[in-house]
């Protein structure tokens, strides 16, 4: 299977501007909890500092309880370890509100973007869902969102906790011997050399995970989706193998993204051993100079501990700072794309129309190809049934499509009512239309569920009454739950002949004035083509309806039928008038599909 071709893979490399840029249109959504994050920095910020007492008193229970001339009563020694574990009473509570309120203000801002995000991708034209793979626009929204999600709380929030614990600790440092917190400090250099010779190149293998996983997952997508049609063909090896490609790809990039997390977390772990060492070892040396005490050395030795851990978080946290700023620039990608039917600034909202429709030299092309629809003009009384009638890929579907703007039109316009239908909201335009396809699209859940599309205030009567009128009564109450049954994802409990009763069924409960069929009985056997043909009979009533007919045999007693090709109206009149046109076009059409005794001679 060929992978399409995906805007969301087209990507100027905008390096750290772009980075930049991505962060502060995250930090956007940060700002309406920034109340909640200034808690859990002050509750973290307490959380760190309290052990610091720990090796203070360790300091002082050497130096001044444990020494030989120690005359310290042993009231202090009780009170002072009484107050260090008040101290940690008050670090379990800062240990709980810091968790808490970072994971509240985490997931808070990840289901804003998301939902901001999905709301954006539901307003895309159809044009961005052709160019792009499901998966893909499934992986942004998931796996990227969730990994930006981590700056919040990994990033900013400890973040700002390590600072202040390093700020503090580095201070108390200098105060306990500052000629060793020279030594101690002489480590902290490289750690930022690290940090800065394997930030980009981290950044980069993360953007190709993320990448590489949207593929992964848009093949996955694709091929499940198609699963009957691979069984069928037995290509059931060959996906396996293209799959397996993808995975070792996937797999040598993450082991490269692996491999420098390695490098990075084996040399701040080396300097990590080093600092201790060198203070060990200048510090044996004041103690040997009698410049330092034993309880000193061991509390500096303490604080030591304290502070590298920190700052070693702060040079990890470059890995995670530099996985989550790819996902914010692959998200916000998705963000930057714009769909290319818009409503005007002065769009107005459309009442119910009585159903005239007409097509003023109407021009189409998709991106990147030929004209679909060449200066076309068509008009459609309020109320007539017009079957089109053509040779694929002639403009039937491409035409009815422009109807209720899926797409725009290249050149002319279309209007409703006399007005052009750009010029009024997308919701109150596609309010006047019912579209009743040729493979219905269902939602898992119940059939309850997906009636009400049609209508989500429509009550169980009326329900039932679309059900009836639809003829698809019957069939849902010989159901185990009637209503309620659950139908599977796409319908796939239910025949093709049920599913398209349920799809008429849905657009009796939406009332539009205006009707679409595109050749909804094609797939369906004798008896169920019946039933459709009877359902779709009563829904035509006092519409105007566009039907794209592949079989004669259904419009025999339409309105009026146009013969489209290449994009042009070749032929237009009833079925009696185009039988007559010896060598036209649906004559052709009706003397292969009609018996010799329904052709007008």
């Amino acid at each position: 299977m060929v992978a399409p071709s995906s805007d969301l893979l087209k990507r100027p490399d905008g390096g750290t501007a772009s980075s930049r840029k991505s962060l502060k249109r995250f930090l956007s959504y940060v700002r309406p909890y920034r109340g909640v994050l200034a808690a859990a920095v002050a509750f973290g910020i307490v959380r760190y500092l309290v052990p610091l007492a720990l090796p203070w008193t360790l300091k002082v229970l050497v130096d001044d309880f444990l020494q030989a001339h120690s005359a310290r009563p042993h009231v202090h020694l009780h009170l002072l370890m009484a107050g260090l574990c008040a101290l940690y009473v008050l670090y379990a509570l800062a240990s709980y509100w810091r968790s808490y309120l970072a994971g509240l203000a985490g997931h808070r801002l990840i289901f804003d973007l998301r939902q901001a995000l999905y709301l954006h991708v539901q307003r895309m034209s159809l044009s961005f869902f052709d160019r792009q793979r499901i998966g893909a626009v499934v992986s942004r929204m998931t796996t990227d969102i969730a990994s930006a999600q981590n700056f919040v709380g990994a990033a900013f929030v400890n973040t700002v906790m390590d600072l202040s614990c390093v700020a503090v600790i580095i201070l108390l440092l200098f105060l306990a011997h500052p000629k060793l917190a020279l030594v101690s400090l002489a480590v902290l250099p490289c750690y930022g050399l690290v940090s800065y010779s394997l930030q980009k190149r981290i950044r980069e293998k993360s953007r190709l995970i993320h990448h590489q996983l949207q593929e992964m997952s848009g093949s996955l997508h694709e091929q499940f989706a198609g699963i009957s049609t691979i069984q069928a063909f037995t290509q059931e090896e060959a996906e396996a193998k293209e799959f397996r490609e993808q995975s070792e790809a996937y797999f040598s990039t993450v082991m490269g993204n692996v491999k420098l997390q390695s490098v990075a977390l084996g040399a701040t772990g080396f300097l990590t051993a080093l600092g201790p060492i060198l203070v060990l070892w200048f510090g044996v040396m004041e103690v040997w100079a009698g410049a330092l005490t034993v309880g000193t050395l061991m509390a500096f030795y303490g604080y030591l501990g304290m502070l590298y851990q920190p700052i070693q978080r702060l040079t990890e946290l470059n890995l995670i700072l530099a996985n989550s700023i790819a996902a914010m620039e692959r998200i916000f990608e998705v963000f930057d794309m714009f769909p290319e039917v818009r409503e005007r600034a002065l769009a107005r909202s459309l009442g119910r129309v009585l159903g005239e429709v007409a097509f003023e030299d109407v021009s189409f092309h998709y991106e990147g190809r030929e004209p679909v629809l060449k200066r076309l003009s068509l008009r459609i009384p309020a109320g007539t049934t017009l079957a089109l009638v053509g040779p694929s890929g002639a403009g039937k579907s491409t035409l009815v499509k422009l109807l209720p703007r899926f797409y725009d039109v290249t050149s002319g316009r279309i209007t409703m009512d006399g007005i052009d239908i750009r010029d009024v909201t997308l919701k109150s335009l596609r309010a006047q239309i019912a579209i009743v396809s040729q493979e219905p699209i269902l939602f898992s859940g119940t059939i309850a569920d997906n009636l009400r599309y049609g209508k989500p205030t429509a009550t169980d009567a009326q329900l039932r009454a679309a059900a009836r009128a639809a003829f698809a009564d019957t069939f849902i109450e010989e159901m185990p739950d009637g209503y309620e049954t659950q139908i599977g994802e796409r319908g796939v409990r239910l025949s093709g002949g049920e599913k398209q009763r349920l799809a008429i069924a849905r657009a009796f409960l939406k009332d539009a004035p205006i009707l679409i069929l595109d050749e909804p009985t094609s797939a369906l056997d004798a008896e169920s083509e019946e039933l459709v043909k009877r359902a779709l009979q009563r829904l035509l009533e006092g519409r105007t309806a566009l039907i794209i007919a592949h079989r004669l045999s259904t419009i025999e007693h339409v309105d009026v039928v146009v013969v489209l090709d290449e994009g042009r109206v070749i032929e237009q009149g009833r079925h009696e008038e185009l039988l007559k046109l010896h060598g036209g076009l649906y004559r052709r059409y009706a003397e292969r599909q009609l018996a010799p005794a329904n052709l007008v001679s």
